[in-house]
């Protein structure tokens, strides 16, 4: 399967961001596998657009990478290494917001003998 219908399937089961920032999880996608990553750092390039990300990708053992890449490449566009076909995406791992639960009233309990006495001992 290609790299870009291998990230079209996960797109419908994964939510992705649409940016990259320090602290994201992002998925690097290559014709050798897909892997996890957290961003370090992301500064400015020296050629006008593109930007040095630093990640540390989740392999054993870890292994710290900074690659130079334009944003679109940051965010999902497929790009080439080396004639290697490759994607970079941060995942959404923002929780689900859960609905607000109903305040619960205690239930009076009807067949309850006399009131709770405090002993000391």
């Amino acid at each position: 399967m290609k790299l870009d219908e291998v990230l079209e399937n996960l797109k419908k089961n994964i939510k992705f961001k649409d940016g990259t920032n320090i602290g994201d999880t992002i998925l690097i996608g290559m014709k050798s596998g897909l892997f996890f990553g957290i961003v370090q750092d992301i500064e400015s390039n020296v050629k006008k657009g593109w930007r040095d990300i630093s990640f540390k990708l989740l392999v054993m053992p870890p292994i710290d990478v900074t690659w130079t890449l334009r944003t679109s490449q940051m965010t999902g566009e497929i790009f080439t290494m080396d004639s290697e076909e490759q994607f970079v995406i941060a995942i959404d791992t923002q929780r689900k917001k859960e609905r607000p639960q109903k305040k619960r009233t205690p239930k009076k309990n009807h067949n309850r003998k006399g009131k709770l006495t405090l002993v000391k001992s």
